[in-house]
């Protein structure tokens, strides 16, 4: 298992991450949640090799990485300097950024801000917007038992976000997009954390499930897709939430190619396993030339 390190940029702001592989080519994975540490996405490391570095690492606030004091700090923005904050640090000059669910957000910012550091961008079980986050929460919860929508309502207004029985209710929910297909549960996400203060900055402050009202509440990526000219690649399972915002995405970035997993719901890395690093692998071959 590779062995955890820390890298410090800047402003004394360390961000713990592992890596395996040597390089030149370097895949910078950023994990979603937000909130998320980059566990559940170890499998991305077996794609290393001789020529290709993978580096996943925990964002500002989770794990061990750095934190800023404000929680105003937790913004997209912010996290996409980290980004770049993090690609100079190491050197890198050829980079391939993966941006998984809410890590998406950050890569889509990254390529409009930074496009002219990327070699390829690939944005996987993502979406381009909170307004496509909000559209995902409604799917949700219109698929959701009147019982469970009725409770819901209940908790919400006894603002019981904390309560085993609320999570419960939201987890049940929120399953036939998540993790439809998981009948156990991997080990890489059981070594996953979730970090609240990030979460609860960025996507819900009062810790509402199904409300957008964090930083993220305005944010909109979608005005980048016509000027992105990176090759690009979107995956998505077919099953997840955010399937109808990621064609969209595919199809008004131009060089973007589209890989729906027809097994998966929005833990595609875990649900699909070996479909999904093969994707990424052979768009990674075609970028680099092998």
């Amino acid at each position: 298992m590779a062995r955890v390190r820390t890298v410090t940029v800047p402003g004394h702001r360390s961000f713990e991450y592992v890596a395996q592989g040597r390089g030149p080519a370097t895949l910078l994975v950023h994990p979603g949640g937000p909130g998320l540490t980059y566990h559940y996405l170890r499998g991305l490391l077996r794609l290393a090799n001789s020529n290709l570095r993978v580096i996943l690492f925990n964002p500002r606030g989770v794990g061990h990485s750095w934190a800023p004091k404000n929680r105003s700090e937790y913004t997209v923005g912010n996290l996409a300097e980290d980004v770049e904050a993090i690609r100079r640090a190491f050197g890198i000059r050829e980079l391939h950024l993966l941006g998984y669910s809410a890590g998406g957000f950050v890569a889509l910012e990254y390529a409009h801000r930074y496009e002219r550091r990327l070699t390829s961008l690939l944005l996987c079980a993502t979406a381009g917007s909170a307004e496509e986050v909000r559209a995902a929460n409604r799917l949700m919860l219109s698929s959701a038992s009147p019982k469970q929508r009725s409770r819901l309502r209940e908790l919400t207004r006894a603002k019981a976000y904390s309560s085993a029985e609320y999570q419960r209710i939201v987890e049940r929910i929120a399953q036939p997009f998540q993790s439809r297909f998981l009948t156990s549960t991997p080990a890489d996400w059981k070594a996953t954390r979730i970090f609240p203060t990030v979460y609860h900055a960025m996507m819900t402050r009062t810790g509402a499930e199904f409300v957008v009202d964090g930083t993220l509440a305005s944010w909109d990526g979608r005005k980048y897709y016509s000027k992105i000219e990176t090759p690009s690649v979107v995956v998505v399972g077919k099953y997840d939430y955010f399937l109808e915002p990621s064609m969209e995405m595919a199809e008004r970035i131009e060089p973007a190619h589209l890989r729906v997993l027809p097994h998966s719901s929005h833990m595609e890395v875990l649900e699909q396993p070996r479909e999904f690093l093969g994707t990424i692998r052979e768009f990674l071959e075609d970028v680099t030339g092998g």
